[in-house]
């Protein structure tokens, strides 16, 4: 063999064994378990939760925004001027009516009380001598009204009686009696400063019974009728729910197209005067197909609810007919017996399978 066509067969030789170490020695490609786990493990059924559709009443809700008012308001004036001299109340302590809240000091007023008193019988006094000066005897029946009348002007007991009426009001107006019962507010009058440095002493709120004053626009007029239940919910607990009725509708509408409506419940959350809160108002629709608004999906810009019929999906294009906060109304495209699909229908499609979780 010539030595030239021995060296290329010996290379070519050489070439194939280096590669044949080569591939040897290079590790395989690691497979990616995790993902062929996955794979194996992948459900091929949505979990989903269901409703059985049956006609039910659906409640439409008037949804508005209003403020507590106490049923009952007073305002405790100071009726005499003079210096407090003790004031028994506090910001937000509860009193009774006819309760002691203060007193100014009556000094004066009662020297002019007795005063007045003692006007009275010098004026009773000199009352008798004109009858007896004049008509010879103290027996009012045997003179005439006219003769009488012109004695009581002589004597000045007339006068006498009105001021001792206003010595007795003013005296007695020292002591600051509560009107009514409820709570107090709007307390900025101290011991030992004059009460005409304030235009009352407080406002006494009953509170056990309060009032609350919400708008409703024109076309929502048609909705409320008096004596209709209201639901308040404050704004410090959105989870409370407070029973009412409705009492007044103001049939005015005011400048913003609105009309005002007051409704009255018992407080037995302790709301406070002039609290924000929301109202809602729930009026009953009979015989109606009632879904939780959770089954309602969009899908290519349509109404979509999916049922479940045996183990798959299926897409039913609706008419919805009322909504409210928790529920809507089907007009068309559901059935009563319908099993609609309330849970885990973000992602499905038509025909997906599915079973109940």
């Amino acid at each position: 063999m010539p030595i030239k066509s021995f060296s290329l067969k010996l290379s070519a030789i050489t070439l194939i064994s280096v590669f044949l170490v080569i591939c040897s020695c290079k590790p395989k490609q690691k497979e990616n378990f995790e993902e062929l786990a996955r794979r194996s493990v992948q459900k091929s059924e949505v979990v989903v939760k269901t409703v059985k559709l049956e006609p039910s009443t659906f409640y439409k809700e008037l949804v508005s925004n209003g403020k507590v008012t106490s049923s009952v308001k007073a305002q405790v004036p100071f009726k005499v001027s003079g210096m407090i001299k003790e004031v028994f109340i506090t910001n937000g302590s509860k009193v009774s009516a006819g309760q002691l809240l203060a007193v100014i000091d009556d000094f004066e007023y009662g020297i002019k009380l007795e005063k007045a008193r003692q006007a009275i019988e010098t004026a009773t006094i000199d009352f008798r001598d004109d009858l007896l000066s004049k008509y010879a005897t103290e027996d009012t029946t045997k003179l005439s009204e006219e003769k009488i009348n012109t004695a009581l002007v002589r004597s000045g007991i007339n006068n006498a009686r009105t001021d001792l009426r206003l010595a007795e009001y003013n005296y007695n107006n020292t002591r600051v009696i509560a009107p009514v019962s409820g709570r107090i507010a709007g307390l900025e009058a101290k011991q030992w400063n004059p009460a005409e440095n304030y235009k009352s002493l407080c406002t006494i709120i009953a509170d056990e019974t309060m009032d609350v004053e919400f708008p409703v626009t024109e076309s929502e007029y048609a909705f409320i009728e008096n004596g209709m239940p209201v639901n308040i919910i404050p704004f410090f607990a959105d989870s409370l729910s407070i029973t009412g009725h409705i009492t007044q509708i103001n049939p005015q509408v005011n400048n913003n197209g609105q009309l005002i409506v007051k409704a009255r419940f018992n407080n037995s959350a302790n709301l406070v005067d002039g609290m924000n809160v929301k109202v809602l108002i729930r009026k009953p629709v009979n015989d109606r197909l009632v879904v939780p608004k959770e089954a309602l999906v969009i899908r290519q810009g349509k109404d979509v609810i999916f049922i479940r019929q045996d183990s798959l999906a299926i897409w039913k294009y609706v008419t919805v007919e009322f909504e409210n906060s928790t529920s809507i109304s089907v007009k068309e495209g559901l059935e009563a017996g319908d099993l609609v699909i309330v849970s885990g229908n973000v992602n499905l499609a038509h025909e997906t399978k599915v079973r109940e979780g």
